[in-house]
């Protein structure tokens, strides 16, 4: 097919509006718009266009997008955090809600920096912690230098066969922007969540629950990363 075509389907697509995941885990999203497409692998070759990589990504209802899901480095470091750095929650119990920027030290005295490969987190204890840019790779190690990138509203539990989602909006890319990426640390485009506190119910009752370390970028920004950007859908 060609640039067209591939339009046309996803427009066709688009007009379905919620559709049921074809694969539980976080490949549910891509492998669903693979068979939807028609697309054996994970890439596209376009006679107009030349080899493309796909990409699908999920966004909540403020257009925000999960970079990476991952707790710092080295291992069981975030509940070192969470024991220095833990406050009493509306229910009173132990929590440790962080948003963590890199322009600027927050309410917990955390900040983030890049010092060369890694995503520091900067912390008035000295703790050593730090996401490497390899938990990027998706994105930043790419088989070809452009990319159709779909972004999705989903619904049902998230990475479950419960899961369903809305193929929204299409982008072509091209000319990722490393510098770019870089600054998007630096000027609070990428922030990071640290979401930890206790479980509310059942046989862990009150017992220490990560909930998961979020690096979320907005959609708009992230288009920005790369220096060419085209909206197809």
């Amino acid at each position: 097919m060609d640039k067209d075509q591939l339009i046309e389907k996803l427009l066709d697509i688009r007009s379905k509006g919620f559709i049921k995941t074809l694969r539980i885990h976080d490949t549910g999203i891509g492998y669903t718009l693979e068979e939807l497409l028609g697309v054996k692998e994970n890439n596209i070759q376009l006679p107009d266009i030349g080899e493309l990589e796909l990409k699908a990504k999920r966004i909540n209802s403020q257009s925000m997008l999960t970079l990476a899901t991952k707790s710092p480095l080295p291992k069981g470091v975030n509940k070192k955090l969470f024991e220095e750095y833990k406050y009493l929650d509306s229910d009173g119990k132990d929590c440790l809600h962080s948003t963590v920027y890199g322009s600027r030290i927050n309410q917990q005295g955390f900040r983030v920096i890049l010092q060369g490969k890694n995503i520091v987190l900067q912390n008035s204890k000295n703790i050593t912690a730090y996401w490497p840019l390899t938990i990027f790779d998706d994105i930043l190690k790419l088989k070809s230098n452009k990319i159709i990138l779909v972004f999705a509203i989903t619904k049902g539990k998230p990475k479950s066969i419960n899961e369903e989602f809305h193929f929204k909006e299409a982008y072509l890319l091209s000319d990722l922007n490393i510098d770019k990426f870089k600054t998007a640390i630096e000027n609070d485009k990428l922030k990071i969540d640290i979401r930890i506190g206790s479980f509310k119910s059942g046989e862990r009752k009150g017992q220490y629950h990560d909930h998961g370390t979020g690096l979320r970028i907005h959609k708009r920004d992230f288009l920005q990363l790369y220096n060419n950007f085209e909206q197809l859908v």
